[in-house]
């Protein structure tokens, strides 16, 4: 029997790290999510039915939570975005990764997978890019970032993102974030009914 990752989505939204974990193939369980919006944990739920919420994640108690092997969360991303007000750590929102680390540093996951806007990596916001970085490595976690659009992977959408990776131990120096482009083969005018227009 293949033994399972157990895995815990922070900032949970719909579930999107779960539906890239089963395109990935990897054999996985999420053992809990945090999200605070009434609308997308109904969603989460529909997604992954009896799945604990452990809700807001500043309240979660981290001996409540049982061991897991990987850590994700797409934490808020208002602070850092240009559509934003760009507070950064000033925006209460941008102050969330702490407890990111607060999780981690008790439950000692060999994974960390984490999202952000491009904005997070301008020069506006760069001492807290790299005070993540730095408090990764503090628990002994080797860091890997890239900026990726979707529209390489596959997905016809421009949507660029920071991408995060942490791994508890030495990474290979061979070791990429980045699975490969994919050609789109799909773009907006192959869904439009001819018909119509």
């Amino acid at each position: 029997m293949i033994n399972k990752m157990r895995v815990f989505e922070a900032f949970a939204g719909y579930g999107g790290a779960s539906f890239g974990l089963n395109k990935s193939g990897i054999p996985f369980e999420v053992i809990g999510f945090s999200e605070n919006d009434k609308f997308a944990s109904e969603i989460f739920e529909l997604n992954h039915p009896g799945i604990k919420n452990y809700g807001d994640i500043t309240k979660i108690k981290t001996d409540n939570i049982p061991d897991i092997d990987m850590f994700t969360g797409g934490f808020p991303c208002q602070p850092f975005s240009s559509a934003g007000l760009g507070k950064g750590e000033l925006d209460i929102r941008g102050t969330l990764f702490y407890d990111v680390i607060r999780i981690c540093k008790a439950k000692r996951p060999k994974h960390i997978l984490l999202e952000n806007v491009k904005g997070l990596i301008t020069k506006r916001h760069k001492d807290t890019f790299e005070k993540i970085q730095d408090e990764l490595k503090k628990l002994g976690y080797s860091v890997v970032w890239k900026l990726m659009n979707t529209k390489h992977y596959g997905i016809p959408q421009n949507r660029e993102r920071v991408w995060i990776y942490a791994y508890l131990g030495d990474l290979p120096q061979e070791f990429s974030i980045d699975p490969g482009k994919i050609e789109l083969k799909k773009r907006f005018k192959d869904f439009l009914d001819e018909k119509t227009f």
